[in-house]
């Protein structure tokens, strides 16, 4: 991104005038210097430090100075990523976080009580039921809404919500009319409603909000988000490189997310609490962008206490990655979607010159061969464009331009944008073009997750590799992938209804969620979470065509409305790693609650030991992670309480209410069971079959006690821990 804004200004030529005053343009971006205290470096070139986590810098950077920046040999590294997207009940039951609300064997209950969950997002709806707590009170104890233009907010960007009045006046942050956010911060923290039917993961934990910068954000919106900076930063400035540099040429990169990241960081140490941040939303990982410096900056922000939850996308149903190896010839199609008028991008990375040849899939066409040597360097001024094979009535196939990118670790990334007709005059309705890489090196191509790809799209199979998305790819980052545990639900109109396709089965990894490894051969996603037909809140601030049809009818994907101070609101249907990520930002805030000291590294551990295993397969692995998330038993292996036991069942009993009547130990729910009283260190302490549902425990000394419960039915038949006074 820094490169192509490089280019732009070289192949200008000179700088553009407006009334006799020159104009330059600037980015957003991350600088990592040699060390803290070399602030010089940047501001000496007219750069505006926004913000610091140790010598990385979120800086505003005039594109004039980036060539003497890079120079510098204080100046490590400078990068910035585009915005991204976003991704898009009995959640608590398939999780296993059910016995941890109440204590099951436990030194006590965790609700998240103590904790900060952060939610970086877009589409708020601050008036929910969800967000207040029981005596109607907002459980929103911060909001930052980086689009409002008053220069009042964080590092003087947009506005800082910090009281109950404040909050709720300022409803949602809602930009996009999106539900999106509302229902994410149901699913991780929200409270109680509809008589307790629904409540999300951590209903007592304390929220911040965040607005997320993303692709969706409307031009107005970013417009005062970029008023806001230019303002702060030229604030009694008399430089001579920002004087001339206007708002309208501020490009903002992902950094922005990472700078709210950091606010909710920073307000849960001010007030000394655990912190957990979810962020659903996400991109496709490119080759042209190896995030390193991304990378450190997460590794800084997060430690004991600072966990950051990240989604790994929805597009693992598109085969977008293939391998040249040493010495082999690939040849594969390229596969146009439906709205392949976009001009789609295939990536390219390789350490040595190779040759791709193209020829569209047409009787008699001819084919064109580029070497990748000819490609200029993007930043230079230069562009290759227009190579093109087919250019008659409007039918254009070939190249339409091509650049390269220099990586940090010495290779070479390409991006070749390929012309194609427009649909409506396309005489060919060609929808795939012949690709062949010849050459000794090896060579990645890397393919767009919703214009191109390797296999024609009705032929898609599922879980296709290198689908996660970024930031879900970072080292530190927890990255989440869905599962499916619920396959219909019955809406307001009593019709059963699933929210998307999901060609895997019950209790399996969704179809569609981001599969690795990442393009460096990592892991990813870390662990999966229910997020197939999730039930949450949805904002009830969007215009009502939004939730009613045009004849009055509520949506199909409306499960449940009731009213709230003279006001419907509602509970609505949906799925995604979106939805699966703050099941388990829910999670590990009930974690941090008995472990405030939990580090990311902590947490991986927790899975690596508790996560159960869906299906026969080595784990982690590029599905599944760790496997799938069992809130329960990580908290037993957190507090250091064995939760299996040889003979033990590894689930506890569905259809069995247990509980401990002073020295009673009573199974509701059924009469007749053989049960075992086990230490939690392996000792039987008692073996008895009851006729009633009731075992005492009198005799026994005050402890925690293994029970393993057996009957002839698979639903009475488990295991559970209690805790004798």
């Amino acid at each position: 991104m820094v490169a192509d804004q490089l280019q732009t200004a070289r192949r200008a030529k000179s700088l553009k005038t407006t009334d006799s005053q020159p104009v330059s343009p600037a980015i957003f971006s991350l600088v990592k210097l040699q060390d803290e205290g070399m602030e010089d470096a940047l501001t000496s070139r007219g750069c505006k430090i926004i913000d610091n986590v140790g010598n990385i810098y979120f800086a505003v950077i005039p594109v004039v100075s980036i060539a003497e920046l890079t120079l510098d040999p204080r100046v490590l590294r400078i990068e910035a990523n585009p915005p991204h997207d976003l991704l898009t009940d009995s959640t608590a039951q398939t999780s296993k976080a059910a016995p941890i609300y109440t204590g099951q064997g436990l030194p006590q209950a965790y609700t998240g009580s103590g904790v900060v969950v952060g939610i970086s997002d877009t589409g708020f709806d601050f008036t929910h039921p969800m967000f207040l707590d029981a005596d109607g009170h907002t459980r929103i104890k911060q909001a930052w809404d980086i689009f409002t233009g008053k220069g009042e907010g964080f590092k003087g960007i947009g506005s800082l919500y910090t009281t109950e009045s404040e909050i709720m006046k300022a409803l949602g942050m809602d930009y996009t009319a999106s539900k999106h956010a509302t229902h994410v911060m149901g699913i991780a923290a929200g409270s109680p409603v509809a008589n307790g039917k629904y409540k999300g993961i951590a209903y007592d934990a304390d929220i911040v909000a965040g607005q997320a910068f993303l692709g969706s954000s409307s031009q107005d919106a970013r417009n005062r988000m970029i008023d806001d900076i230019n303002k702060t930063i030229k604030s009694g400035t008399a430089d001579p490189i920002w004087n001339y540099v206007l708002a309208n040429n501020l490009t903002v990169s992902d950094a922005m997310n990472v700078l709210s990241v950091k606010y909710m960081f920073d307000y849960a140490q001010s007030v000394n609490k655990p912190c957990v941040v979810n962020c659903s939303y996400g991109s496709q990982m490119q080759l042209t962008n190896d995030y390193t410096l991304m990378n450190e900056l997460f590794t800084a922000l997060v430690g004991p206490g600072k966990i950051i939850v990240i989604s790994t996308g929805n597009d693992s149903d598109t085969d977008l990655y293939r391998r040249k190896e040493q010495d082999e010839t690939l040849n594969t199609p390229l596969w146009f979607w439906a709205s392949h008028t976009m001009t789609p991008e295939l990536q390219l990375r390789s350490d040595r010159p190779f040759t791709i040849t193209l020829r569209p899939d047409i009787d008699g066409c001819p084919a064109y061969t580029l070497s990748s040597d000819v490609i200029p360097f993007s930043g230079s001024g230069e562009v290759l464009s227009d190579s093109i094979i087919i250019d008659s009535e409007n039918n254009k196939y070939g190249i339409a331009s091509a650049l390269r990118y220099k990586t940090s670790d010495d290779r070479i990334a390409y991006v070749i944008k390929i012309g194609l007709p427009e649909r409506s005059k396309n005489k060919y309705k060609s929808a795939s073009i012949e690709f062949k890489i010849e050459g000794d090196g090896v060579v990645e191509a890397m393919g767009d997750f919703t214009r191109l790809g390797f296999t024609r799209f009705s032929d898609q199979p599922s879980n296709c590799n290198y689908t996660v998305t970024q930031p879900s790819i970072l080292n530190d980052a927890i990255a989440v992938g869905a599962m499916s545990y619920r396959t219909t639900v019955t809406n307001t109109h009593g019709e059963d209804i699933a929210s998307v396709y999901n060609k895997n089965g019950y209790g399996q990894i969704v179809s569609w969620s981001g599969t690795g490894p990442t393009l460096d051969g990592a892991v990813k996603p870390n662990i999966a979470a229910p997020g197939y037909n999730i039930v949450s809140a949805y904002n009830s601030l969007m215009p009502s065509d939004a939730y009613y049809t045009s004849d009055g009818k509520l949506i199909e994907q409306i499960i449940s409305t009731f009213r709230h101070n003279d006001k419907d609101y509602y509970m609505y249907l949906d799925s995604g790693t979106s939805m699966a990520a703050p099941v388990v930002t829910g999670i590990i805030a009930l974690w941090l609650q008995a472990d405030p000291t939990l580090t990311p590294a902590r947490i991986k551990e927790v899975f690596a030991h508790t996560a159960s295993h869906p299906e026969t397969d080595t784990y982690p692995n590029y599905r599944y992670g760790y496997g799938a998330i069992d809130a329960y038993r990580g908290l037993c292996y957190i507090l250091g309480i064995p939760d299996h036991i040889e003979e033990f069942s590894d689930h506890q009993p569905e259809a069995v209410n247990i509980s401990l009547q002073g020295n009673l130990l009573v199974l509701g729910g059924i009469s007749r069971a053989y049960v075992n009283i086990y230490t939690v260190s392996g000792q039987l302490m008692r073996s008895v079959e009851t006729t009633d549902g009731t075992i005492s425990l009198a005799g026994l000394p005050a402890a925690v006690y293994a029970v393993q419960i057996n009957t002839d039915s698979p639903s009475t038949t488990g295991s559970t821990l209690v805790r004798l006074k």
